[in-house]
Parts: C-alpha cells; sequence; structure tokens
C-alpha cells in the first residue's frame, strides 16, 4: 500500500513536471512570436510611407492573409535585399495585385458609365472600322 502511493506520487510529480516544462515552453514561444511581431512592425513603419501603412492596415482588416503576404514580401525586400527606401502606396498596391494575380486595370467613365479601359479601346476601334 505504501509502494502504491509513493508510485503514484511519483507519477504525479511527473506529470506535473511535464506539465510545468510544456507550459514554460508556450510560454516562451509566445514570447518570442510577440517579439518578432513587434520587429516586423517596427521595420515596417519604418520604410512604409504613412499612406502605405494606412493602405497595409485596411487590407489586414479586409484579406489578413493577403496582408500577411505582402508584409513578407516588404520585409524581405529590407532584410535580404538591403532596399532602404520609403515604399508608397502605390508599392503596396502593386505587390497586392501580384500576389492575387491580377492584372493592370484602367477604367474609363464616360456618360455615367464605367467601362474596362479594353473594352472602350475594341469598341473604338470596332466604331471605326465601321465607318470606314
Amino acid at each position: 500500500m505504501i509502494d502504491d502511493d509513493a508510485e503514484l506520487a511519483e507519477i504525479r510529480r511527473k506529470k506535473m513536471t511535464q506539465l510545468l516544462a510544456r507550459e514554460k515552453k508556450l510560454r516562451e514561444e509566445r514570447e518570442r512570436e510577440e517579439k518578432v511581431s513587434t520587429e516586423r512592425a517596427k521595420l515596417l513603419n519604418r520604410f512604409l510611407a504613412p499612406d502605405a501603412a494606412s493602405y497595409l492596415e485596411g487590407l489586414r482588416q479586409r484579406e489578413p492573409a493577403v496582408a500577411k503576404r505582402v508584409e513578407d514580401v516588404f520585409l524581405y525586400l529590407i532584410a535580404y535585399r538591403g532596399i532602404r527606401q520609403m515604399f508608397s502606396q502605390l508599392d503596396v498596391r502593386y505587390v497586392e495585385r501580384q500576389i492575387k494575380g491580377e492584372g493592370p486595370r484602367i477604367r474609363i467613365e464616360r456618360d455615367g458609365e464605367t467601362k474596362d479601359f479594353g473594352a472602350y479601346v475594341r469598341e473604338a476601334i470596332k466604331k471605326g472600322s465601321d465607318e470606314d
């Protein structure tokens, strides 16, 4: 009976030690993630123009996964390519469009109607060839 109590106490002690070690590891991981997140934010704030930073913040609200990839691209350019210039909102939008796989878009608004530039040009060419 005494042996059973001692074995049970030993098992409890081991479980408690494992639980404390796991908790400590999780805490350290969380602290490391917070530190990395803080450093990322500092770098981005340093090299993004105010309008670019606000656009990226809006993108984070709308599409967090795309915003994370955009951030990763800029951090890569800063950290590994040594680019030390301010990035504009246009740069952020360009990278966002590349990530999404969107091509360039030009829109024409005429008579209250908005058309894609390509459609507008095709229509103009068609009208020009009809007049010949």
